[in-house]
């Protein structure tokens, strides 16, 4: 009698087992599928930034070239928060013409003429990973529309700021334009130009820290729960507590990757400037 309960017992612990790893495996290729989702939000991003880049130029040696938009739509009366956002200028290039020929360029995000146009809300900028948006009841979680994808503006909490060429400067500044690959010195396969967060996300629409962000060195580690940057996707290993983190982000040649939290600080660094002569190992 007692070795039949020892047979049930075992029994029901291996279909106990059975039911954890298939649970697990589930959720495994949901995380994997919503990662693929959201490198595909960054390509489509990125995209859209060469086209609008090759549609506006600016001169480089007596040479019209190519340029990737300013970090803000250009406003002298306006501080970079108020103003709008890189976001705004790339929308007829993700085919939102009707969205940005509503918006005012020559006013902020915050002004009331602006208000309807700036509500619209893109499936596009929202990780899937977050449950920020649910594709089946077609809902959202947040009050206001909100972005997972900034803008990388290179190394320092004044990165953003910083003028053209110098060693600490990205891809986007509020008032600056880096050429491609005039201004990338650094190589384009070799610089960050978007990435995502899960940190306070913000507006779509706003300038600032909403859509542009620096890599400040006292908030590293950057990638991963509680950091600067990621945060959205995490895989738990079988019978054990370890996670590894990813973070999706476009480089400046258009490609998109998956980092994980175990990249260095100073690689993610180096990658995040465009001028900045880093050396960087063959496989970052």
């Amino acid at each position: 009698m007692q070795r039949r309960y020892v047979v049930v017992i075992v029994a029901l612990l291996i279909v106990a087992g059975a039911g954890g790893l298939l649970v697990t495996g589930v959720c495994r290729v949901r995380e994997l599928a919503a990662r693929m989702n959201c490198m595909s939000h960054l390509k489509q991003w990125a995209f859209a930034l060469h086209n609008s880049a090759d549609t506006f130029p600016v001169e480089r040696n007596e040479k019209q070239v190519s340029a990737f938009l300013s970090g803000t739509i250009p406003n002298a009366d306006l501080p970079p928060e108020q103003r709008l956002s890189w976001l705004v200028s790339a929308l007829p290039y993700m085919e939102q013409s009707h969205v940005f020929l509503q918006i005012d360029s020559t006013r902020g995000a915050g002004d009331p003429r602006n208000q309807r146009p700036i509500e619209n809300r893109f499936e596009h900028l929202i990780c899937p990973s977050s449950g920020e948006y649910d594709r089946s009841s077609r809902t959202w979680k947040s009050a206001g529309p909100l972005t997972h994808y900034v803008g990388v503006a290179g190394v320092g909490a004044d990165a953003a700021a910083l003028p053209l060429g110098h060693p600490k400067a990205g891809v986007f500044g509020y008032d600056r334009r880096t050429a491609i690959p005039n201004d990338i010195p650094d190589g384009t396969s070799n610089t960050l130009l978007l990435i995502e967060t899960s940190q306070n996300p913000g507006h779509w629409a706003f300038g600032g820290p909403a859509t542009v962000r620096g890599l400040v060195p006292e908030s590293a580690p950057y990638l991963g729960d509680d950091r600067p940057f990621g945060g959205w996707h995490g895989n738990h290993t079988v019978w054990s507590s370890k996670k590894s983190h990813y973070c999706i982000v476009a480089l400046a040649d258009g490609a998109v990757h998956s980092l994980t939290n175990a990249t260095a600080p100073e690689i993610l660094e180096a990658l995040a400037t465009v001028a900045g002569k880093e050396s960087l190992p063959a496989n970052w």
